[in-house]
């Protein structure tokens, strides 16, 4: 049986190789993402064009999930650190953050991330 963690995990491997099709397989059809600053996206695609004006890669290392109960279904928390490159060069790493998804019948219907990104930017 499929778990909402197993959900998420599916959704950060495809994530992780840029596999829209199968990101798209455990989202629900009005999946909503919102990410540190407030920004609002409908699909991962446009989260990815966003992220790629500001650097050239970031992978997510998680170190726990957890899962709470809802009304509707079950919150999964996913947290642990972001290493990556910035569009210069300049490599970050050890970076936080905190994932939270709901997922209702199996999809993912919203996902909300937060981290210490903007900590380590570079400065323009």
């Amino acid at each position: 049986m499929t778990t909402p963690t197993d959900v998420v995990k599916q959704f950060f491997d495809a994530m992780s190789r840029r596999d829209f099709p199968g990101m798209e397989a455990v989202m629900a059809p009005n999946f909503k993402m919102t990410v540190t600053g407030g920004h609002v996206f409908s699909h991962p695609r446009d989260f990815a064009a966003r992220a790629l004006a500001q650097q050239k890669s970031a992978r997510k290392t998680t170190d726990r999930y957890e899962e709470i109960p809802s009304a509707k279904g079950t919150i999964v928390y996913a947290m642990g650190s972001m290493a990556g490159e910035w569009n210069d060069g300049t490599t970050y790493s050890k970076i936080r953050y905190i994932d939270r998804f709901e997922i209702e019948d199996g999809k993912i219907v919203d996902m909300n991330v937060w981290s210490d990104m903007s900590e380590f930017r570079p400065k323009a």
